[in-house]
């Protein structure tokens, strides 16, 4: 009788990882049947990481405060009319 695997859905990230690593350990040992549960924990592992990443990019991008001028104004700091009336 073959044990019933968790579904990566059901687990959490860490129980994920875990799940992945143990599995992977155990597919370098040479359990050829180790081989497709390793590399299904590993890709739904990355897909989260993934979307995490996403997300946090995505938050980071809006929430921030829009630059007062570009960076190359640094280098020239006077505007337009100051250089005219000069």
């Amino acid at each position: 009788m073959t044990q019933q695997l968790p579904h990566p859905d059901d687990l959490s990230n860490e129980e994920l990882a875990a799940q992945a690593q143990a599995w992977r350990r155990l597919a370098l040992r040479g359990d050829r049947g180790a081989r497709a549960p390793a590399h299904a924990y590993e890709t739904a592992l990355r897909e989260r990481v993934r979307a995490t990443m996403a997300a946090e990019l995505i938050a980071n991008a809006t929430a921030g405060p829009a630059p007062k001028r570009p960076w190359w104004r640094r280098l020239w700091p006077l505007s337009t009319e100051q250089r005219i009336s000069s």
